[in-house]
């Protein structure tokens, strides 16, 4: 069984210091570049591995971050913790993963236990039952261990964190907007995120936009679900009731979940009604038709989320930065095509 490599035995076969091999790997301005690649080769050569619990006693840093997501059956939060984890190991930091399922207990139980692990900083999107309640009692208590902390998509503009998040608001309003200059006259909301800070924010962007067009005389429809168990006997029957032309979907799901029932029940899409969903995942281009959707950047929200955090690391008194990043409109086949001769205002025909 082979010993592991230490920086005594770098030091030995290259006949410098311990202290002049970790400044090395260290990449230390005190070490000349050629002294650096030495030791780096040699390194390799004799298979060192760096003892990450001996750095991270030195610099009281563990260079591990935790997350803290409310579920994986998303692609949105999938893609978000892809960007995170690369965006992080691109800086030497590993990242630990957990979900709460939307529980309000389990969040509070994974935050605990990252604090317990020592990560130096925690990710949080908060879990629905978190929001529903708005009581934040427990991520203050988490907050008075003094890790940085930042929050992602379904976040608190009252708690003093850092944030990132999409203009979920400008968005409804923009696919809104686009399905009313496209001949939409009852354009209904559906949304399974009524209870969270994204799903109020596009909703109140959908009134919005239907306030705009007021002259046409179009007023909300807002079909809120609670769970995918009877959504095809309630969204078939509000279907009947109002006889909407448009909808727009507050995420992928809920939005696949519709297009499929209208076809199921005799709707052409976009024929008869045009759909627009939140986040562009493989359900949204592999739909049949291609579904429209709104951009999450769901990677780029991962990215900024852990580069904020890092941000805080470095400097923990500096001031709190709530980046907000505008989405964008892919157009498919699931919407006609604009009325009005308006077509700068929207992008071209996406994949």
């Amino acid at each position: 069984m082979h010993s592991i490599t230490t920086i005594k035995d770098l030091a030995s076969a290259l006949g410098v210091s311990p202290s002049t091999i970790s400044k090395a790997l260290g990449n230390s301005p005190e070490i000349s570049l050629k002294t650096k690649e030495r030791v780096r080769e040699t390194a390799k050569a004799l298979g060192y591995v760096p003892n990450h619990y001996a750095r991270s006693l030195k610099s009281k840093m563990t260079k591990t971050v935790g997350v803290v997501v409310p579920n994986v059956i998303d692609d949105f939060f999938a893609k978000v913790l892809h960007g995170i984890e690369k965006e992080a190991s691109e800086h030497g930091f590993t990242v630990q993963i957990t979900f709460s399922n939307d529980q309000k207990k389990s969040e509070y139980d994974n935050l605990l236990g990252l604090i317990n692990r020592s990560v130096d900083g925690i990710l949080i999107s908060f879990s629905k039952e978190t929001q529903k309640t708005s009581n934040y009692r427990e991520m203050r208590k988490i907050m008075t261990y003094n890790k940085p902390i930042v929050m992602f998509d379904r976040i608190n503009k009252e708690i003093p964190l850092d944030s990132v998040t999409i203009d979920d608001f400008a968005g409804a309003f923009k696919a809104t907007k686009y399905l009313s200059d496209s001949g939409c006259r009852r354009i209904a909301f559906l949304s399974p995120l009524s209870n969270t800070s994204v799903g109020r924010s596009r909703k109140e962007g959908y009134i919005s936009a239907l306030r705009h067009k007021k002259k046409n005389g179009m007023s909300p429809l807002c079909i809120e679900i609670g769970n995918y168990e009877n959504f095809r006997t309630l969204f078939a029957n509000s279907m009947r009731e109002h006889t909407p032309d448009g909808i727009l979907a507050a995420d992928e799901l809920s939005a696949i979940y519709a297009l499929n029932t209208l076809q199921q029940i005799g709707y052409k899409v976009p024929q008869d009604i045009s759909v627009i969903g939140f986040t562009n995942g493989p359900m949204a281009q592999s739909s049949n038709p291609s579904l429209s959707v709104i951009s999450q950047h769901a990677e780029q929200i991962g990215a900024k989320s852990f580069h904020l955090l890092r941000t805080r690391l470095v400097n923990p008194n500096g001031k709190i930065r709530n980046m907000v990043i505008d989405p964008g409109l892919i157009l498919r086949n699931s919407t006609k095509p604009l009325l009005l001769d308006d077509t700068k205002t929207y992008p071209p025909l996406g994949k």
